[in-house]
């Protein structure tokens, strides 16, 4: 058990444009996945689900800290994430956990984000 006071995790529910096809998202969705999972272990999480029938596609990130997300929005690769966020209209971003000014600023590029501070847990590692 790992003490989670530090984490951050993302949640982002996003509707799915009606031009875009889910065979294109998939596939886009599946390029992102591929460059996260290369990153390294300062991703603990980086999911996709979607919900095909409302067009909705709802991302859930989590990160060992602020640290490390701002690690990974410096080397996702920009023209993979350009071309999902030209798909979607971001409708929900909350931040869960510890978020420094940097990374705050960073992700209003994405949206408006809730921010929630940690109050008591624990990750299974």
């Amino acid at each position: 058990m790992s003490d989670s006071s530090s984490e951050v995790r993302l949640t982002s529910e996003m509707k799915i444009h009606d031009d875009v096809t889910i065979d294109r998202l998939r596939s886009i969705l599946a390029d992102v996945s591929r460059g996260a999972a290369a990153e390294g272990d300062h991703i603990r999480g980086h999911n996709f689900y979607l919900d095909e029938g409302a067009r909705i596609l709802f991302a859930h990130e989590h990160y060992r800290d602020a640290d490390a997300m701002l690690t990974h929005l410096a080397e996702m690769d920009q023209a993979k994430v350009g071309e999902l966020m030209s798909t979607v209209d971001v409708l929900d971003l909350r931040i869960y956990g510890p978020v420094n000014t940097e990374l705050r600023e960073l992700l209003e590029g994405f949206g408006s984000p809730r921010t929630f501070e940690f109050v008591s847990g624990f990750t299974h590692l």
